[in-house]
């Protein structure tokens, strides 16, 4: 069509579209006649709330329907979930109540968490239906993206709502495996209509419970037609909300008031959205910011949106659910970002400066006195008038003091009720906190903290080293204001250095212990080889004793009808195959303990020997294991004993996991198969455990080196069989993991061509 000639659109019609600009809340499209038209992210697809990235590419052509017609100020909006099929009617046409579903854990709230079944088919499962025990927080047992598996207990397609239960599916599994009468030990209070699938539907207001935990909010805009309804809105949501017309207003409203949320319109008279956001960062405040505003501006201005560090941003005219979701996001402590803080240019001394601590860090300095250089710089260089660095016993949950800077004197008495307090948040939820005015509004939060010593301004960094958190960097200063951007910027940079001294003393510490394990091992096939040879002298002279009691029998037939003769006879043969037992039993750890060239390797074979060696464990952890092999397997090229270092790495890793779990069905599948992908042979290992399940946001960390979820663990196993897997061009991962079902680890191989 002539891009100079514009034909008339309606509202409803579908129209093809080519994709031109994706930005983070949406796409800008290009319509046949050479219009532009805009689809914001959750009228991408199906799923909701995705990053278009991941949806659509530049130049790529679809369908979309017009949801409003352009006007001067604004380019048409448009939909493309709307041409796609309703997805209930292939969920009502597939599932019914009672069936069992696999689903993906989208968000969490208060009573229980959302699980997407389908694109655009959305599940709730209630606390009380997350596991057999008892459940405070939906986040003991799942994390945003972790797959579950749940009976469906509650379903109605003309609502559009379904009710889930992981509990029943727990139950269900346990009678399927008949290895416990119960799947819990503790008698559980029986329910009127229990035995019934559920019959009472969801509420929505249910859903929504502790969104007021997000804070007052405050709506920044001069159009009154956006204002005021917004701020009804928040109002019935449970926010207290409170609304302005002009930047002056907010910030004399800031001044009266912490705000958990402000949403800002970009076009404001006199002093714009971004200039009133500069202000609010200056001012000390650390209110979480929305910019709002016209697609075509938010794209025009978005460098400058994300160097302010906003939560979010929303298009306009909004979406109430995107706001909705928000709130719940910044209830439960969550603390959404566009992009990180580009962190600022140093002159040459700070960087001198930066280079001379960091040798420090990097020293083999006890770690508290590295700590404690770095604090006494951090406390002079950001004239803060106290520094701490906390620790968090990941077990005992107790807060201690591992260095300290500044004349300010500490109630040391206090300490203890420290685990409370903003300390632990900042460790556990592993968020920052920036505070410049905390007796205005925020005294209760950091009362523990105030009984401590007294402050006005106070800045909280947590110490990730190696994936975990279990310290905590703090500035203090008895004025107000006293930290600005800048001397957060301090805080960051020297809790960085201060990671860097952990992962070093951690390393150190790992080297040394794989020095006293390869020790161990040296020690251990030096015992093996005395053992062998002393089995076999046994093994020879049990022969030789057996032989001569079977040469006296024949020679003296009597004698053999002599009850003792014949006891002692039978006694022999037991001790002669326990003698063979043991040496075949040595001879596997003596594989172990060997190092031969690379060659064709049996995996079955390997997965049989490192099964047998593992099996004595399992057996006292209740693990039923059980091994499916495909007998046509072809071989690898590879290391017998690597591989078999690999397979009971993975293997005790299961049996751990699983002990960890209250009493039920353990059991541990190893299955072995082959197929061909892209023209090469694969031989596959899979590993499915029925432990409590990996959350999906740790797949990938799982296999770093040190990492671990399991108190007392090394974080070496993992590290080592993925290292050892790769050395021969193979892969290991995270194949599924239900949560709290069980984790299926999937090993691939080349085969021999």
């Amino acid at each position: 069509m002539d891009h100079g000639t514009k034909r008339r659109f309606v509202k409803g019609e579908q129209v093809t579209v080519t994709v031109e600009r994706i930005l983070p809340f949406g796409v800008f499209v290009r319509l046949e006649d050479g219009r532009e038209g805009y689809i914001r992210r959750r009228e991408l697809s199906l799923a909701g709330d995705v990053d278009p990235q991941g949806i659509v590419s530049p130049g790529q052509q679809t369908e979309a329907v017009i949801l409003e017609l352009e006007e001067p100020t604004r380019s048409m909006e448009l939909s493309h979930r709307a041409t796609l099929p309703d997805p209930w009617q292939e969920f009502i046409g597939k599932f019914r109540q009672g069936d069992v579903v696999r689903a993906r854990v989208k968000s969490l709230v208060s009573t229980g968490a959302f699980a997407q079944i389908l694109p655009g088919v959305d599940g709730f499962i209630p606390t009380q239906e997350m596991a057999p025990w008892t459940v405070e927080n939906p986040e003991e047992v799942v994390w945003v993206g972790d797959d579950v598996e749940a009976v469906i207990t509650w379903l109605e397609s003309t609502r559009q709502r379904v009710r889930l239960s992981i509990r029943r599916r727990l139950e269900q599994l346990s009678h399927e495996e008949a290895i416990m009468e119960q799947l819990y030990q503790t008698p559980r209070m029986q329910i009127a209509g229990e035995d019934r699938l559920e019959e009472r539907a969801p509420d929505l207001e249910e859903y929504s419970n502790g969104i007021e935990l997000a804070g007052p909010v405050l709506v920044v805009d001069d159009h009154d037609v956006v204002r005021e309804p917004l701020v009804n809105w928040l109002t019935r949501q449970g926010c207290p909300a409170h609304g302005v017309k002009t930047a002056a207003e907010a910030i004399e409203r800031c001044r009266e008031q912490e705000y958990g949320l402000a949403l800002v319109d970009l076009d404001l008279p006199e002093i714009d959205g971004l200039s009133l956001i500069r202000r609010l960062r200056s001012d000390g405040h650390s209110t979480s910011v929305v910019v709002m505003s016209s697609p075509e501006w938010l794209e025009e201005y978005l460098a400058q949106i994300q160097a302010l560090q906003v939560v979010e941003v929303f298009p306009k005219p909004l979406d109430l659910d995107d706001v909705r979701q928000l709130l719940l996001q910044l209830a439960r402590g969550e603390k959404p970002r566009l992009q990180t803080e580009p962190v600022a240019s140093s002159s040459a001394s700070e960087l001198r400066q930066s280079q001379e601590l960091a040798i420090v860090m990097r020293s083999s300095q006890p770690l508290v006195k590295r700590f404690q250089h770095g604090l006494e710089q951090l406390v002079k260089a950001t004239r803060a008038q106290k520094g701490i660095v906390f620790h968090l016993d990941p077990i005992s949950q107790t807060v201690s003091i591992v260095a300290q800077a500044g004349k300010t004197q500490l109630s040391s008495d206090k300490i203890y009720y420290l685990v409370d307090s903003p300390v632990k948040d900042v460790i556990q939820e592993r968020e920052a906190v920036w505070e410049n005015r905390v007796s205005q509004g925020h005294a209760a939060r950091f009362r523990k903290l105030l009984d401590l010593l007294p402050f006005e301004s106070c800045i909280g960094i947590p110490i990730e080293a190696s994936g975990r958190v279990e310290y905590a960097l703090f500035l203090f200063h008895r004025r107000s204001g006293v930290f600005s951007r800048d001397r957060l910027r301090d805080a960051w940079a020297m809790a960085i250095l201060f990671a860097v001294a952990l992962e070093n003393q951690a390393l150190d510490e790992r080297i040394q212990a794989m020095s006293r394990v390869f020790l161990s091992g040296q020690l251990a096939a030096g015992f093996g080889h005395e053992v062998y040879n002393k089995l076999s002298g046994l093994e020879l002279q049990s022969h030789n004793i057996r032989s001569d009691f079977e040469r006296l029998g024949r020679e003296y037939p009597p004698v053999g009808d002599i009850f003792d003769f014949l006891e002692v006879q039978r006694a022999l043969d037991k001790a002669v195959e326990i003698t063979l037992d043991l040496k075949r039993t040595v001879m596997d750890f003596r594989r172990l303990m060997e190092t031969k060239e690379e060659k064709a390797v049996d995996v079955n074979q390997a997965v049989r020997q490192a099964e047998a060696l593992v099996r004595p464990l399992a057996r006292r952890a209740k693990v039923d294991i059980r091994l499916f092999l495909d007998q046509g397997l072809p071989p690898v090229i590879g290391s017998n004993i690597g591989l078999q270092q690999v397979f009971l790495n993975l293997m005790l890793n299961a049996v751990q996991q699983m002990e960890r779990q209250p009493d039920g069905r353990r059991a541990l599948e190893i299955a072995t198969v082959h197929e061909a992908r892209d023209g090469t042979r694969l031989v596959k290992v899979r590993f499915s455990d029925s432990g409590p399940g990996i959350h999906r946001q740790l797949w990938d960390k799982i296999f770093a080196l040190g990492f671990t979820t399991r108190p007392g663990g090394s974080g070496l196993g993992l590290y080592i069989a993925k290292s050892l897997v790769e050395s021969i061009g193979g892969r290991i991962s995270v194949e599924e993991s239900l949560v709290p079902l069980g984790t299926t680890f999937l090993v691939e191989l080349p085969a021999v061509e």
